[in-house]
Formats: C-alpha cells, structure tokens, sequence
C-alpha cells in the first residue's frame, strides 16, 4: 500500500514517540493523538510532528484528529499508565480504566478508521495477554497461543486483541496486533519490570558500587527502536498483514544485563541477589514477523545496552 500519512495514537509516550520517529524519518506525514504528557519525549519533533490532543474515550476528539490527519494507516500505542510505576501497576490499582482504554479507548479509534476508509491499523500490544509460564507446556509460544491473563493490564491487553479481531472479521480491516516483549530504552521514564535496570543504567559510573535484588529468569526484550522498526515494516507493507504478530529483540536475564553495563563501564560493580519473580510469562516465538515482514532484530544485549548508556542524560 501506498504510506504517505498516519495517526500515531499515544504519539507522546514512550513506545508511540519512537514510533512517530521512525515513520517520519522514512519520509511520513504524521499526526500524533492524545492527552498532553508531563514528561516531553517528542521535543526534537517540534515542526515535523503535528499534535491534536485528546482522548480515546472521546469521540469528537477522536474525530479531529482523523480529520487533521487523513491517514493512510492508523497506530495505537496507547495506554492507561497513570504514574511512574508502570502499565502493569497501574492497571492493577486502576483495572476498570485499563479496560476502558485498551479496550473501548481503542474499539472507538478503530471505528473512526472504518468510517474514514482507513483499511490498515498497528496495535501495539503485549506478552501479559498470557498467563503465567505455568499455563504452557512448552517454553516458547507462538500467535496460536492461547490467552490467559492472571493481571488487570493483561485482561485490557487481551481484550484489545478481540477488539482488533472483531474489526478484521466484520469489516474486513487490515489490522493486525504487536504482541511486544518487554519494551525499554531511551525515553522509558516509568518503572516496572526494568525498573532496576534503568536505576542501574543511571548509576553506572567507574568507581561505583551498588547492589540490587533481581528476577534470576530468563524473559523477552524488545528495545524500543526495534518495536518501532517492526511497525513502519508493517505500515510499509504491501501484503495483507497476519492478525497477530510476535515482536521481540531477545531473551535475556538480568545477571546477563548487568554482566553487560560492568563491561561496558569499567570500574562499575554490582553485587546482585537473584530472588523468584511475581509472575514469568513464557519466551515469545517471533519467526512469523521476521518472514512476513524482513523484520530483524537490530539490537542484542551488548547493543541494547551500549545504545541505553549513550542515551543518558
């Protein structure tokens, strides 16, 4: 399909902001949609992304900003994360509303979409739309998964699923769903499973100590810039998009992230206690999007890592 415009839902947070750089760097007329953000991660945008603000769960709102936009291609990167600790904390503590935007927030998006004639919509989703490891046989899951969420943020993720699949099957959209790895890299600026990660990041400095108490598991990661690769992969693309997608960079754990920051920061020590973690999910299979749309991963843990310190403040 021809990509010359697009509406980033959610285009001043942390993955939406990535997202709105890639596209316009590939040249993109992009809008970004939604309610304004404390923390400004769209600064050096200034002039090239253009803002409507507003909410999902208004329509009118969502109104103007198709109107401002008329997009070839629409992206949600939207969520309810009311506080720096992070989307699945909040989404505990504030479950309804979760639902609300993951859900109705983006059923509402999606049917602005249909009647604007926009036939192709990313949705960034997530691995919490499983259950716990427990729940799988096997270690890594393909999209023929099944969903079984044990969180608030998990039941709005995988509600949204449904959401886009009901707009796939009625109407005959091209919509597909991200199921993203854990997301982290410059510009997170909320905590949750990288909280320690970030602090580390911050602290790493030669000639300091510190210690820390983490998961010793192995889980997914997806650096940011890679999640934003995969979705102008997917914009760009001029096949019909699967339903769902599995979006990762690796697997890894975090005695091997901190392995990575003390080679790279000479001097940096960190004395860390593995303990069990609340909940694992289980490793994501991610060939289909490497087939389907020549994704590949560009980061590993060195460069992750590498690219995490170059960013700091």
């Amino acid at each position: 399909m021809t990509l010359s415009s697009a509406l980033v839902v959610g285009a001043s947070g942390f993955v939406g902001s990535h997202i709105a750089r890639e596209l316009i760097g590939a040249g993109v007329d992009v809008t970004g949609f939604g309610p304004p953000m404390n923390v400004d991660l769209v600064g050096d945008l200034a002039g090239r992304l253009k803002a409507v603000h507003g909410s999902a769960e208004n329509p009118a709102e969502i109104e103007a900003a198709f109107a401002a936009a008329k997009p070839d291609v629409v992206v949600w990167a939207a969520g309810h994360n009311a506080n720096a600790a992070g989307l699945m904390a909040t989404g505990e503590a504030e479950a309804a509303r979760a639902l609300t935007i993951n859900a109705v927030g983006l059923f509402n998006v999606l049917d602005a979409a249909r009647r604007h004639g926009v036939k192709r919509a990313i949705i960034t989703g997530s691995l919490v739309s499983f259950g716990p490891t427990a729940f799988y046989p096997e270690p890594y899951v393909d999209e023929s998964a099944a969903t079984r969420p044990t969180t608030g943020y998990g039941l709005s993720k995988a509600m949204g699923e449904q959401v886009a699949r009901y707009f796939r099957d009625r109407f005959g959209m091209d919509v597909t769903t991200f199921r993203l790895a854990v997301v982290f890299g410059p510009g997170r600026w909320y905590g949750g499973v990288v909280a320690t990660l970030n602090r580390l990041l911050e602290q790493a400095k030669p000639g300091v100590t510190t210690e820390c108490e983490v998961p010793g598991d192995i889980f997914d990661l997806v650096h940011v810039r890679d999640v934003a690769l995969a979705v102008r992969l997917a914009a760009e693309s001029k096949k019909p998009l699967r339903s769902l997608y599995h979006v990762n960079s690796f697997a890894t754990s975090y005695p091997e992230l901190i392995r990575a920051i003390e080679t790279q920061v000479p001097g940096f020590k960190v004395t860390c206690r593995t303990v069990a973690a609340p909940i694992t999910y289980p490793l994501m299979a991610f060939e289909q999007v490497q087939t389907d749309l020549g994704f590949r991963p560009q980061f590993d843990v060195q460069s992750a890592i590498a690219d995490c310190l170059a960013s700091r403040p």
